[in-house]
């Protein structure tokens, strides 16, 4: 690829406050104690001593450069001399903040919280842009000549109302075009005011809550699941569960951990600090004290932003922009052209008069067609609208046909293809693979399948009912967004309800509980008033709960009347089932979910249901994990010891769903039957679960504890959790051990661990991408999943949606074909066996594979500047069965743009691109393609910026409408140059024979201008409102060839319609002169130039001056009637480009509008006596508009058969 020039590079605002103090005080200002004080601490952040300060760099890797930082020499005991207090790192809720007039020095210095917006431009700097344009220019030089012309000859108006016209024409469509780009920018400043404007800091010993751009480094505040990080922090002190998504930042989906501890790599950038909290990451769980120690330009959001901005810079202009210059350049050339061979055509015959000078402006001005400006306007504008109907924001309209050139979208997964929350998908219960989603037509819907034996599901849903800790938000109206209207939460649906606790599984698993409880005809909440309480007695549901159980988990909403009470109904539909089960059923222990052990387990008091077991202990974690330490199943309703088919059905399930990029958990309880008929069975849980069972593991070398600080090897484990017993019969091996070692068989007993399902979770499509892709491989549109998820989801996912067709095969579906097929293998050896396999597939094995899923690790082995033979062999899979690439840097999917980008010239595939992204590592990617589209929900400020188009709903199939609207515009511009070209030829052909010929002008320049503004003006328009055609999403994306104006357009336009309404007009003007008394045959050579209307006292045929001068603006109204007719024909045909006419049928009312409103106007100006005169008309008897009418309908009989045989 070609080098590009390096883009000049912003000044931070930082930069912008100390380059402008040391413009004013001839001197760089040094920095002071606070500031220096705030660079220890970022630096400190990254794990390093203020003594080693001096000698730091930190390497900025969106910029690429290196950034030195200046020596800062133990400023912190100097600040704290005044101010002891202002952090406390131990107890930063003891902190006292940065004092008042710090925080004035610290802004003054660093500047507002804020992205540094690129230069604005006044809006009286945007209205003249309007000028600008290349076609408003050759209007407006139009418009100049015709006041030339006037100035020349003043004898005549039509030159000065033509210019007049012109100019009016341009800044009307200039203040259109302003309003709507105005409008797109105000709807854009909505959406960056969407999110947390406010956040409480510590300012002087008080917590004082301000505005989040008034945050300076030095801040110290508190961060929990409810805001987002306002700037970069560093963590001072955190819960244990504190973590958060930088899916923004790095593509990554899962949730990270992070505490104040630092990074054993202190020269690693910020995102890989465990104890950095970055501006516009998502905290999912937890709580931190937290200072700031970068705010806005200097964060690594900002500096993604500068980098954007300086990219956008370099942006080519829209296609569509390219295709009007050029059909300007092309019109002007053949205007100026035609005008200059006339005009010397005119001197060789009559000499350098003023009247060729004229002359040579009405041809120029003749073959400039001054509506199309106002199409080309209108056309974006109504597509603009449309896609606002559609939730697609439309910052630049150009965009839109851009969009419809498009020849491959790469698309995010999470949140554009995917409905951006996790799901539960699957089930495993009894061995038997089972779908849970959607629920309408899922094998395990609303309850478990007929048939089969429902206590393992039942006891499935119990288990993932107690072993979770998310929990919904309090009552909140989901706010509007994009001029959506707001919803209330009583009509939201469970999984669209916020949530305040548990990552996005544990969220996935609460809605799957609700759903599912919500479906039991539990008359204890659905049948009883809110006077009863005793809900038990009256209830069919597995964990039946009271009304003041409802009661109590519904909160007021903001809003609501004080006391409000509701009914059973409204609380059986509103409150929280989970919580209410938690609540009635409560925990007595809980043993924590740990990342090393990748388990958690909880001890229910389940003594109100009345059943077998008064206690119960649940288990949760990953499916090899828990499956490991199972040892037992149900079968038949009975709990029976686990078989191998057990074992082996559960590891080709799994494996099943994991090659399926699902994130499976297993679910199981402890039967402690073995107690039974035993002193203890009855007695209370802490009595029974007492220390004689609880005798303590020790800790192994280098073993963590729940705040990971690692143990001294050979010390006992706590056998306390929050002060709680732990959890003793989930591992048989240890009670084993126990048993075994003490003798003890009173109190130490082998429980049975019993499993009882899988659940797998996925972000699952969003309902309408299927169809969308469809339609784009229909239209020959390469549909790529660009991600930073794993290989394995995101094919899961490209398969499920139709980019990886059913007919596809990846290298994982081969392998695991072949593992199948050989002796002894199954599903199950696939981690092991995969590379083995790969390695030995045979050539036509190698064949079969027709679908890519690449990983970034990959991609940085390739060429980065130029197409090798990678990147052909899978940019090629595109067009194949399909192409996704997963777990992708940022720079790695702006190389992937770069690539479809090249030349055919290059090697490379040479395609219009459009991408899509959320976060600002998508920044780049979008500022590179042709069309960058952000995400109006998920979307950060950096990404909205750099994206030509935001889709207000996130929703990819809002992209396909965008293709089609984008295919429409070109279809419908195209459709109208056609229309407005066709009638060039009837309009400069008068002018070629009255040189050639020297026969009486038969059309005058004032007669064009009511053609090409008047009666033309409104049809030429009404296109922009055709609808599509049937074909439309059928049809491959145009290629570079496929021109707004073609030489196909130009000889259909010129030498097809022109020529027969050419004819048309001048067979009516014979016909008009021959009936009015001037034969045909006597016009040639005796033009007006000769005075053969204007010889003195007689003219020909003995008629007087004034008669023939009558007889001859007869004959020129009854020319220009005649296009009118004509145009009918040629309105009617240019409705379609390849689709019959009948196919299409009459449904465009403004085009019916425009038939008949160019035809009364032509009447009006014809039979109205005063505007006649204005115009040089004369009126017209009836039988005059009755030659052309053939003519028309030849129109659409030719353009019929034509299509006929171009469609087959």
């Amino acid at each position: 690829m070609p080098t590009e020039p390096k883009p000049e590079k912003r000044p931070s605002e930082l930069e912008k406050n100390v380059l402008g103090k040391a413009a004013k005080g001839g001197e760089l200002v040094k920095k002071t104690k606070t500031t220096d004080l705030v660079e220890d601490i970022c630096y400190k952040a990254a794990g390093q001593d203020v003594s080693d300060l001096h000698n730091m760099t930190i390497e900025d890797e969106f910029a690429g450069k290196v950034f030195p930082r200046a020596e800062y020499r133990g400023q912190v005991r100097n600040l704290r001399n005044g101010n002891p207090n202002w952090v406390n790192i131990e107890h930063p809720e003891q902190s006292n903040g940065l004092t008042n007039a710090q925080r004035a020095e610290l802004m003054d210095v660093y500047g507002e919280n804020a992205l540094t917006p690129p230069d604005e431009k006044s809006e009286l700097q945007k209205f003249v842009e309007q000028f600008t344009g290349f076609f408003s220019l050759l209007l407006i030089v139009g418009g100049l000549l015709c006041m030339i012309a006037y100035g020349a000859d003043t004898e005549g108006t039509e030159n000065l109302f033509l210019g007049l016209v012109l100019f009016i024409v341009v800044t009307i469509t200039a203040i259109f075009t302003y309003q709507q780009e105005s409008a797109s920018a105000d709807m854009m400043k909505k959406f960056q005011k969407i999110g947390a404007t406010k956040q409480a800091v510590t300012i002087e010993g008080q917590t004082k809550t301000i505005e989040v751009t008034e945050i300076v480094p030095g801040d110290v505040f508190r961060l929990n699941n409810e805001v987002r990080p306002p700037c970069d922090a560093r963590i001072l002190k955190a819960s244990n569960d504190f973590a958060v998504i930088e899916a923004s930042l790095t593509g990554e989906p899962d949730a990270i951990k992070k505490g104040p501890k630092t990074s054993e790599k202190p020269d690693e950038r910020a995102l890989n600090q465990k104890n950095i909290v970055v501006a516009g990451t998502e905290i999912t769980a937890g709580e931190a004290w937290c200072m700031a120690i970068a705010t806005g330009d200097q964060t690594v959001m900002g500096r993604n932003f500068a980098l954007m901005l300086d990219t956008k810079a370099l942006k080519d202009d829209t296609p569509i922009r390219k295709e009007i210059d050029r059909f300007v350049e092309i019109i002007s050339a053949i205007a100026i052209a035609l005008g200059v061979v006339f005009l010397i055509v005119n001197i060789m015959v009559v000499g350098v008069s003023v009247e060729a000078i004229v002359f040579t402006i009405g041809i120029i001005v003749a073959n400039v067609p001054e509506g199309l400006l106002a199409t080309v306007t209108v056309s974006l504008a109504l597509t603009a609208a449309r896609m606002k109907d559609v939730m697609v924001l439309v910052k630049n309209l150009e965009a839109v046909e851009t969009l419809g050139s498009t020849s491959v979208i790469c698309s995010d997964k999470t949140g554009t293809l995917t409905q951006g929350r996790m799901t539960a998908v699957r089930a495993v219960v009894n061995g038997e693979l089972l779908s849970t989603y959607p629920m309408a037509t899922a094998s395990w819907g609303a309850k478990p399948p007929s048939g089969a034996d429902k206590t393992p599901f039942y006891e499935l849903q119990k288990c993932a009912t107690f072993c979770g800790s998310a929990e919904f938000k309090g009552p909140e109206d989901r706010p509007s967004i994009g001029g959506a209207p707001s919803v209330p939460w009583e009509r939201l649906e469970w999984d669209d309800r916020a949530m305040i606790k548990g990552d996005p599984s544990e969220k996935a698993i609460l809605v799957f509980n609700e759903q599912r409880l919500a479906q039991f005809e539990n008359f204890g909440v659905n049948g009883f008033s809110k006077d009863s309480e005793d809900a038990s007695a009256k209830t069919n549901s597995i964990l039946p709960v009271s009304f003041e159980g409802m009661k109590n988990c519904l909160l007021a909403k903001e809003g609501w009347e004080e006391g409000r009470q509701w009914d059973a109904k409204n609380i059986a539909m509103n409150s929280s089932r989970v919580a209410a089960a938690r609540r009635e059923y409560p925990c007595i222990d809980r043993l924590p979910f740990d990342s090393k052990n990748k388990w958690m387990a909880v001890t229910t008091d389940l003594r109100k249901l009345n059943g077998e077991d008064d206690y119960v202990t649940w288990i949760k974690g990953g499916s090899d994990v828990v499956y490991d330490f199972c040892t037992h199943t149900y079968a038949d309703g009975k709990v029976v010891e686990l078989s191998a088919k057990n074992r082996r059905d559960f590891a080709e399930n799994n494996v099943l769903l994991a090659s399926q990029g699902l994130r499976v958990f297993a679910f199981a309880k402890v039967v402690v039957d073995t107690l039974k008929g035993k002193s203890v069975a009855k007695a209370d849980a802490p009595a029974y679960f007492g220390e004689s069972m609880l005798k303590p593991d020790n800790w192994a070398p280098g073993e963590m504890n729940e705040e990971g600080k690692v143990m001294e090897a050979g010390t006992p484990k706590p056998i306390t959790v929050a002060g709680k017993p732990q959890i003793p019969l989930v591992r048989p091996d240890i009670a084993a051990r126990r048993m075994k070692e003490t003798g003890d068989s009173e109190h130490y007993f082998v429980p049975k661990v019993v499993f009882l399902g899988l659940l797998a979770m996925q972000d699952p499509p969003r309902p309408a991408v299927p169809r969308a892709v469809q339609i784009c491989r229909q239209a020959s549109i390469g549909v790529v999943m660009v991600t930073g998820d794993q290989p394995t989801t995101a094919a899961a996912i490209a398969r499920d949606i139709g980019i990886i067709t059913a007919a596809g095969k990846t290298e994982d579906d081969v392998v695991m074909e072949k593992l199948k097929s050989e002796p002894g293998k199954s599903l199950a050896d696939f981690k092991t066996d995969r590379e083995r396999v790969l390695n030995s597939l045979k050539t036509e094995e190698k064949d079969s594979i027709s679908a890519m899923a690449v990983e970034g690790s990959r991609i940085s082995k390739w060429n980065p500047k130029a197409m090798d033979s990678n990147w052909t062999k899978a940019l090629g899979y595109c067009w194949k069965e399909g192409l996704v690439f997963a777990r992708t840097s940022p720079t790695q999917k702006l190389l992937i743009v770069q690539h479809f980008r090249i030349k055919e010239s290059e090697g490379g595939p040479e395609k219009i691109v459009a991408v899509t992204g959320d976060g600002a590592n998508d920044a780049q990617a979008v500022t590179a393609a042709d069309i960058g589209i952000c995400m109006g929900i998920a979307g950060v400020e950096v990404t909205r910026e750099a994206a030509d188009m935001v889709l207000m709903n996130d929703n990819f199939a809002s992209i396909v409408d965008g293709v089609l609207e984008g295919r429409l515009i070109f279809d419908n511009l195209k459709k109208s140059i056609a229309y407005t070209l066709s009638s060039n030829i009837p309009e400069i052909s008068p002018f070629i024979v009255f040189i050639l010929l020297r026969v009486p002008l038969p059309l005058t320049t004032v007669l064009i201008l009511c053609v090409d503004l008047g009666t033309d003006m409104v049809p030429a328009i009404s296109l922009a409102y055709e609808t599509k055609e049937k074909d439309i999403m059928k049809r491959a994306p145009r290629t570079k060839t496929d021109n707004l104006v073609t030489e196909r357009l130009i000889s259909f336009s010129y030498f097809q319609i022109g020529v027969i309404q050419a004819l048309a007009g001048f067979y009516v003007f014979m016909v008009v002169m021959y009936t009015e008394g001037i034969p045909p045959a006597e016009l040639p050579f005796h033009g007006q130039l000769e005075g053969y209307f204007d010889d003195g006292f007689m003219a020909f045929g003995g008629f007087s001056l004034v008669e023939n001068m009558k007889i001859l603006r007869t004959a020129q109204t009854a020319f220009w009637a005649s296009i009118v007719i004509v145009q009918w024909g040629d309105i009617l045909i240019c409705k379609t480009r390849r689709l019959s006419l009948f196919d299409q049928g009459m449904k465009n009312d403004v085009l019916n509008f425009g038939l008949f409103f160019e035809t009364v106007l032509a009447f009006i100006l014809i039979y109205t006596p005063g505007v006649r005169t204005v115009f040089g008309i004369e009126k017209l008897r009836f039988i005059y508009w009755l030659p052309a009418i053939p003519f028309s309908i030849f129109i659409v009989v030719y353009d019929e058969c034509r299509k006929c045989l171009v469609r087959n």
